[in-house]
């Protein structure tokens, strides 16, 4: 914010007046004018005696200044929870920094994986972008499209950003197959303030790429010095204090995953079939000429978060039966039933492929044959 701020007019004993005006270099952002920047304050005194103007007292040429510090201020957010599956790769955490201070700061980031949650992925990669909207909502496919800028987490810093600006970023990793539905895994990012390249403080003298601490008392005029005004994030102590210049947010994996189970039984449909492939279920002796019912049943328990899709059931019947017929019954989606043909003997294979279970459903594949 550049030219006249304010200006004021104070009553002085007398006649005498007195005006002052307040000068700052550089714009003003949300956290207030420019680290760096100088303000320049002077006044003129009027005044008679005698009830005759005397010389005015201009101050002008030699105002009172003071330079703007440094606030260092900044927020960590959570824009993106992840929901995964069991085996799935590169899932994708996404965190917003933001600087909400006066100058340009550079950021180490680091994680801590909460020791309380579920399960842990253990290792994780980061990347980091600028907001393309520039209005601090992560937007997919626009804030992270590209390769983003590649980082290693607790090693070095980010490139500079702008007092006001964000930037997102966006932790990845391999969930274990092991993982089961309702685990989480929980991840806080920290992003600690570092001295940036470029300042917009002038006699800006700090070496970039070192941490920020707190001055320890204010100079008024030349370098800006550094405040800290941070709130507090959910890493906590140690790593996350107020006024320490960093700040934390968790974000979650949460597993959503199907829950299978399979069985497979066999009746006697019939001692001597009319018709093995539609006969009802009486019962009998599983003598040769008798008829047998195979049911393959597969449930996705009702307490699963995911439908199991692509689902495929192999069954290669004994040699001790010849195969009549197959059919399948109440998966979500059907899937595609292969056969063997009726009169198979030998390496029968009744297949299902591309069949899907939603939670609390439950399929089912019924094979009939003949004993031989």
């Amino acid at each position: 914010m550049s030219g006249l701020l304010s200006g004021f007019r104070l009553p002085v004993v007398g006649a005498a007046a007195m005006v002052a005006t307040l000068v700052a270099s550089g714009p003003a952002y949300a956290a207030g004018t420019n680290a760096g920047a100088t303000v320049s304050n002077s006044f003129t005194l009027d005044y008679q005696v005698g009830g005759v103007s005397q010389t005015q007292i201009d101050t002008s040429g030699s105002p009172t200044n003071f330079t703007v510090d440094r606030k260092v201020d900044l927020t960590v957010a959570t824009a993106v929870n992840a929901s995964v599956s069991p085996g799935q790769t590169g899932a994708e955490l996404v965190y917003g920094v933001t600087n909400n201070g006066n100058d340009n700061i550079a950021y180490r980031l680091s994680i801590k994986d909460v020791g309380t949650d579920t399960f842990d992925i253990g290792t994780y990669t980061a990347r980091y972008y600028t907001d393309a909207g520039a209005d601090g909502i992560f937007t997919p496919g626009v804030d992270d499209a590209g390769a983003g800028t590649a980082y290693t987490l607790g090693a070095g810093v980010t490139a500079d950003v702008a007092p006001d600006a964000t930037i997102w970023v966006i932790i990845s990793g391999d969930v274990p197959g092991a993982a089961s539905n309702g685990q989480t895994d929980d991840v806080i990012l920290i992003a600690d303030s570092y001295y940036p390249t470029a300042s917009l403080d002038a006699g800006y003298s700090a070496t970039p790429g070192t941490n920020i601490a707190q001055a320890g008392s204010n100079t008024m005029t030349g370098e800006a010095d550094s405040v800290l005004a941070d709130g507090v994030g959910t890493a906590g102590a140690p790593e996350d204090v107020a006024n320490d210049g960093a700040h934390s947010s968790t974000a979650t994996y949460t597993v959503s995953a199907a829950s299978l189970s399979a069985s497979k039984t066999v009746a006697i449909v019939a001692t001597n079939p009319t018709d093995c492939a539609t006969d009802a279920i009486s019962g009998g002796f599983a003598s040769p000429g008798a008829c047998v019912e195979y049911v393959i049943s597969a449930s996705n328990a009702a307490g699963a978060s995911a439908t199991a899709t692509n689902i495929a059931i192999s069954d290669v019947l004994p040699d001790e039966v010849q195969f009549v017929s197959a059919a399948q019954s109440s998966f979500s989606a059907a899937g595609t039933l292969t056969t063997p043909g009726g009169g198979c003997t030998t390496g029968c294979t009744v297949g299902l492929t591309g069949a899907s279970l939603a939670p609390g459903a439950t399929g089912t594949v019924t094979i009939r044959a003949l004993v031989r």
